[in-house]
């Protein structure tokens, strides 16, 4: 089915844009949510109508993206991975870690923008592709720290508590004396 977005779709297009999707997600989430309306040549009609706003609307979007991509090519990132021993990782980065490592540095960019084939699961430095427009895209340096893990467990890493006596003030010495006097 073929539907003419009204609004901004991340994974779909943007405004104007006609696509094809599958019928279900069309009449259940598109269409009752007005995100889109079916292509019909009435719609067309009215989109042809409000063309002139639309492209306009999407070249202000691009060049805003065109302008936080060079921004945001020139920023890296640095996170860090548990390493053991012998070298193995203690888990992996992930979009939505590089996501937290972005907003760290005060750029708001949402995990579902960022191309991560598979996790991340070494230290060193990789180029990362960031899609900001449908047009648009840019390359942003993450710097793999491996940390690490520590092979001594203590007391608190195995959960157990060590409680030390709270200070008594003579309130509390009178307030305990008198309830085991009752």
């Amino acid at each position: 089915m073929e539907v003419i977005l009204r609004e901004d779709f991340l994974t779909l297009g943007y405004v104007g844009d006609t696509v094809k999707v599958r019928r279900g997600f069309a009449r259940n989430y598109l269409i009752p949510k007005g995100i889109a309306v079916e292509a019909s040549s009435g719609n067309e009609r009215q989109l042809k109508h409000k063309l002139s706003a639309i492209i306009a609307k999407r070249m202000k979007k691009k060049t805003e993206a065109e302008e936080f991509g060079k921004v945001l090519s020139q920023v890296s990132v640095e996170l860090k991975l548990k390493v053991g021993a012998q070298g193995k990782s203690f888990g992996a980065i992930t979009s939505k870690d590089i996501e937290a490592g972005l907003k760290d540095l005060g750029y708001d960019v949402d995990r579902r923008q960022i191309k991560l084939a598979d996790p991340i699961r070494s230290a060193g430095s990789y180029d990362i592709e960031i899609k900001l427009h449908s047009e648009v895209s840019v390359s942003v340096q993450v710097k793999i720290v491996g940390t690490k893990a520590s092979a001594d467990i203590s007391t608190e890493s195995k959960g157990e508590e060590v409680l030390q006596p709270a200070p008594a003030s003579s309130e509390d010495l009178e307030a305990v004396s008198e309830g085991s006097q009752e």
